[in-house]
């Protein structure tokens, strides 16, 4: 095949979280420019954990950036799960030789650090503080109009902006909206040295505790810290002030009182906390359409899922490495791009949507008879069936060559 694309276009990628700037990458490996814009200032220590699962960790691969991430990182090796008294209800093996790559746990800046110094090195031009305001098209191009009175103008857009895209809300105004799942999300990072009393095999499981009061879950991070989080039910969504409200003496008081008697490190991850960060659990199940004329989205813009599933970040590097291939083995029809990106992605992440949802509901308060039926359900169906459970998710790959 020659290296020379069939589509040589500019791409405009609105958002410089995860799939865009992989996106990125991938374009510029297939020899087609693109520009990034990004809404804030570069990302510099914002977000909390995430976890790569394999199938994301083997695109980061592609890119040449597995061992950088693994480097930052904690390897998961296993899915462990108790009961809020610390009794191990199963352990499911991660299976890194099984998928190419293992699956690991960092925070979201140190992947952006990795991402952004791979654009640096590859001469990608990135461009912070500018906020979409509005998009137009004609027949031969597109151009994307920001807040603050600038323009760009290119041959195709790609929107990769996240659940609350601005992109998707001005090419698809009345498409669905991303949804409460009811559940609120609060987490943050502990250091090391609170933590003598944890192995290093505790740190390389992601745990995962289901209580009556609520769900706790932690693993590792960087340099032996440990990142956790916890996903607190609620019937109405956290105000923008409630969201902004990061006091960590009122979050510490609060966990503490919800997660009083959970086994240890839980009452030691939140005594000790830093960096906290709160925020509502929103999904989108499903849009109709994920383009319109020369503007596609990708990534949360297209079919956010909630956190739950462990997969938005995989499957955002996913659509990244998979329409960049696209674009780069096509006529130069950008419309029939779109269309096969589209058919050939959208059957997956809808599963992996409705996957995410139905896990957001085992992690309700519960009462205490319900408690122990989950905790049946959960000894019983993991240990049987959890590891070929995740098989179709974490052995999808994509052949770029």
């Amino acid at each position: 095949m020659s290296n020379k694309p069939k589509f040589q276009g500019k791409v405009l990628i609105i958002g410089g979280g995860i799939a865009g700037p992989a996106l990125a990458l991938f374009l510029k490996k297939a020899g087609i420019t693109a520009v990034v814009y990004e809404a804030y200032t570069y990302k510099d220590g914002v977000g909390g954990g995430l976890g790569l699962a394999p199938n994301g960790v083997n695109v980061l691969h592609e890119l040449g950036l597995a061992e950088k991430v693994i480097a930052r990182g904690s390897l998961t090796l296993e899915n462990v799960f108790y009961n809020a008294q610390g009794r191990l209800l199963a352990r499911i093996k991660r299976g890194a030789q099984k998928y190419g790559q293992p699956a690991v746990s960092l925070l979201r800046p140190a992947l952006y650090d990795i991402m952004t110094e791979a654009m640096k090195a590859e001469g990608i031009q990135v461009e912070y503080q500018k906020r979409l305001k509005t998009i137009t098209q004609t027949a031969s191009k597109v151009t994307a109009h920001f807040e603050d009175g600038t323009c760009a103008e290119g041959d195709l857009l790609i929107g990769a902006d996240g659940i609350h895209s601005k992109t998707r809300q001005t090419v698809l105004p009345n498409s669905p909206k991303p949804a409460y799942v009811g559940i609120i999300g609060v987490g943050g990072v502990t250091p090391a040295a609170a933590l003598p009393m944890m192995t290093e095999r505790e740190k390389q499981s992601l745990t995962f505790t289901f209580g009556a009061q609520g769900f706790f879950g932690y693993g590792g991070a960087e340099n032996g810290d440990v990142m956790w989080w916890s996903n607190l039910a609620r019937d109405q969504e956290l105000t923008r002030e409630e969201l902004a409200d990061l006091s960590l003496t009122t979050i510490k008081r609060e966990l503490l009182a919800i997660y009083q008697g959970y086994h240890e490190p839980i009452e030691t991850l939140i005594q000790h906390t830093h960096s906290p960060i709160k925020q509502n659990i929103s999904d989108i199940q499903s849009l109709p359409i994920w383009h319109q004329g020369r503007v596609l989205l990708i990534g949360d813009a297209a079919h956010a899922v909630s956190p739950n599933a462990g997969q938005g970040a995989a499957m955002a590097l996913e659509d990244a490495m998979y329409l960049a291939k696209l674009l780069r083995d096509s006529t130069g029809d950008y419309a029939q791009v779109f269309a096969q990106f589209e058919k050939d992605r959208k059957p997956r992440v809808e599963k992996i949507v409705a996957e995410g949802r139905r896990l957001a509901g085992d992690k309700q308060v519960v009462t205490p008879f319900q408690e122990k039926i989950r905790e049946l359900m959960v000894m019983i169906f993991m240990n049987l069936f959890g590891e070929r459970g995740y098989e179709w998710v974490y052995k999808y790959k994509i052949a770029w060559e």
